[in-house]
């Protein structure tokens, strides 16, 4: 037999320095002094004052060991309330600003070492955690959720590296993380409030000068799943008419079964996109259900011969292969539109869940003297979210939408897709001038969503129009009424995400593009995702884990040339030179004569703060040998 290996329950603290590899890149001495100033004056004398032992160090990193999970907490927030202080006088960018992770879980003691899954889970909840910020998992929460006077926010579930199950985090530090109010008696109560009026003070001074600790921002994240009262993935239905002209009809009806399953509170809906990717297939339910990480699998088929369509639909259980209920139902062509929400009900009804409303947006709309507009509605629909994006599919898509509004002038899903197309074609330069495919999209736009406001289509089409204005604000307006229709809507989880790297707020948008992935992880587009990712690990100054996010990028698209410069920039920021030479020539095949004032009008729409979010891209192309 082996030896014997030894372990303990212990409360693990990892702790960096957000933007190190940036701040030694520009002033290395000052950089190693502010970091040995700190450590000597504040953070070693806080981790002995509450027991704590260094485990070990890695440059700007500690890996700390508490006996109790409560003394790690405290410490953290001594340390990081004091660091706030600290670093009142000191300009922005050149602050140290201390990233902290706090588990409770059992480890593997070697010599003075500690090894395992609870030191890994506090290394990961340490990525997660803001500069200025602490994340600790759900274990220590437990422990110190009522013996310390903060109060935490819950930030869901993140699936993070070489970790085999979720973890759920809770925050302190990016939120509201004020002192927890207990019940008091009378006369207390009125010393709390009036010391409430005198917080609300300090926190709006706060909010002007730079809140400490204490009061900072609420940071922006997606709202928390929790755990899923639903997650579903909708099968493409095969067309079994035997004409191809039907198929977009089997494509809509999927889509339309996708995006009213969303109306089931707390419902986990993976993306239409990704679901496509299994068309065609012999598919079994147990395996997707395990590649997608949800439990249910619905599927079916549809079958169309003049006015009769037929529709046969199932749902299996994932985790055991076993069917959970299937019906056949047999409608009209007048009727189908309303078919979906039938099937919606019969699923929430089938797993005892509570539906949000009872009528799909579709069928709501629809008539048998609209008929005909809703079919070139749909086939227009289809050109845009199941086809290639290219000309020729965003042409078909705004040629669908001009005959179903010719037949029905009112119809909001045709004006919809019309904004998505001209959104589109401002992008990739397909309608000229790009002025002119803006101003139509935004006109169909707000014309959508003013006959129907539950059109989130419609209101993303908006989001990504007042993006292309440079107006981030007024997109993540779009994408957040987008989001509250439809909660599954992946595309705009993603475009939310890019909103906020122009806004120079790369860790927040990290979370929203995590969301998207989450709900469409095989998504067509993913290369694109994958390239705003790479992104905001490069302007948050992790050029690892952005060279890291490229290389996945690539992989999944190997033509589309994002990735490659973000791949050039991080590469040279390392002083790789070779490797950023490499990647930018890769991206001038696909993008040749590309210069740094072209990236800055279309990546940074050309808008001078939004520019400036992008600095380091910027420096680290020029670095490259991108000329201006």
């Amino acid at each position: 037999m082996g030896a014997r290996v030894e372990r303990r329950l212990a409360a693990i603290l990892a702790a960096d320095v957000a933007g190190y590899s940036r701040l030694m890149g520009e002033d290395e001495v000052a950089t190693l002094e502010a970091l040995k100033a700190h450590r000597a004056a504040l953070i070693d004398h806080k981790i002995t004052e509450q027991n704590g032992r260094i485990v070990k160090t890695t440059g700007d990193g500690l890996l700390v060991e508490f006996p109790s999970v409560v003394d790690a907490v405290r410490c953290a927030l001594e340390w990081q309330e004091s660091m706030a202080g600290r670093n009142t006088d000191v300009p922005t960018e050149k602050r140290l600003s201390f990233r902290i992770g706090i588990n409770l879980g059992d480890v593997i003691v070697e010599a003075a070492d500690v090894y395992g899954d609870g030191v890994n889970i506090a290394a990961r909840l340490e990525q997660l955690a803001s500069p200025g910020g602490i994340c600790i998992s759900h274990a220590a929460y437990e422990q110190v959720r009522d013996k310390l006077p903060y109060e935490f926010h819950d930030g869901g579930e993140y699936s993070v590296k070489n970790i085999s199950r979720p973890i759920r985090v809770w925050r302190l530090g990016e939120g509201p993380a004020k002192p927890l109010v207990r019940s008091q008696p009378r006369r207390r109560k009125l010393i709390m409030g009036a010391s409430a009026a005198l917080l609300a003070v300090v926190a709006a001074v706060a909010a002007w000068f730079g809140a400490p600790f204490a009061i900072r921002a609420v940071a922006d994240r997606p709202p928390s799943l929790g755990v899923p009262s639903l997650s579903i993935v909708v099968l493409p239905f095969p067309n079994l008419s035997g004409d191809k002209d039907q198929d977009f009809l089997a494509d809509a009806l999927t889509d339309d079964i996708t995006t009213d399953l969303s109306r089931i509170s707390g419902s986990f809906v993976i993306s239409s996109s990704t679901a496509a990717t299994y068309k065609g297939k012999a598919n079994d339910p147990k395996r997707i259900a395990s590649e997608l990480k949800v439990r249910y699998v619905l599927d079916g088929s549809v079958r169309r011969a003049g006015n009769d369509v037929r529709v046969e639909v199932q749902l299996t259980d994932g985790t055991t292969g076993q069917e959970v209920w299937s019906d056949r139902y047999d409608r009209d062509r007048r009727t189908i539109y309303a078919f979906q929400s039938e099937v919606t009900g019969r699923v929430a009804r089938a797993l005892n869940l509570e539906l949000k409303e009872a009528v799909s947006h579709r069928a709501a709309r629809s008539d048998a003297a609209d008929l005909d507009a809703e079919d070139y509605a749909s086939r227009s629909w289809v050109e845009l979210w199941a086809r290639p994006q290219d000309k020729a599919t965003n042409d078909a898509a705004l040629d669908y939408a001009a005959q179903a509004l010719e037949i029905d002038p009112r119809n909001s899903e045709a004006m919809g897709d019309q904004a998505y197309a001209y959104a589109r074609a401002a992008q990739y330069g397909w309608v000229t001038p790009r002025d002119k495919a803006i101003r139509l999209g935004i006109a169909a736009g707000e014309k959508a969503v003013e006959i129907d406001p539950k059109n989130a289509d419609a209101f993303y089409a908006l989001g990504f129009l007042y993006r292309l204005t440079g107006d981030a604000q007024k997109s993540q307006d779009m994408m957040r009424q987008c989001m509250a229709i439809d909660p599954n809507h992946a595309p705009a989880y993603f475009f939310y995400g890019q909103d906020l790297l122009l806004l120079g707020r790369p860790r927040d948008a990290r979370a929203w593009i995590e969301r998207a992935f989450a709900l469409s992880p095989r998504d067509p587009l993913r290369s694109v995702f994958y390239s705003a990712m790479a992104r905001a690990w490069l302007l948050e100054g992790d050029n690892t884990h952005a060279i890291e996010a490229a290389r996945s990028g690539i992989a999944a698209n190997r033509d589309h040339p994002v990735n490659y410069l973000v791949m050039a920039a991080a590469f040279a920021l390392e002083n790789q030179t070779d490797e950023a030479k490499s990647a930018l020539s890769q991206y001038f095949l696909r993008q040749p004569g590309t210069t740094i004032s072209y990236l800055k009008r279309t990546l940074a729409a050309d808008v001078p703060n939004y520019v400036k979010a992008y600095d380091r891209l910027w420096a680290g192309l020029r670095k490259a040998g991108m000329l201006e």
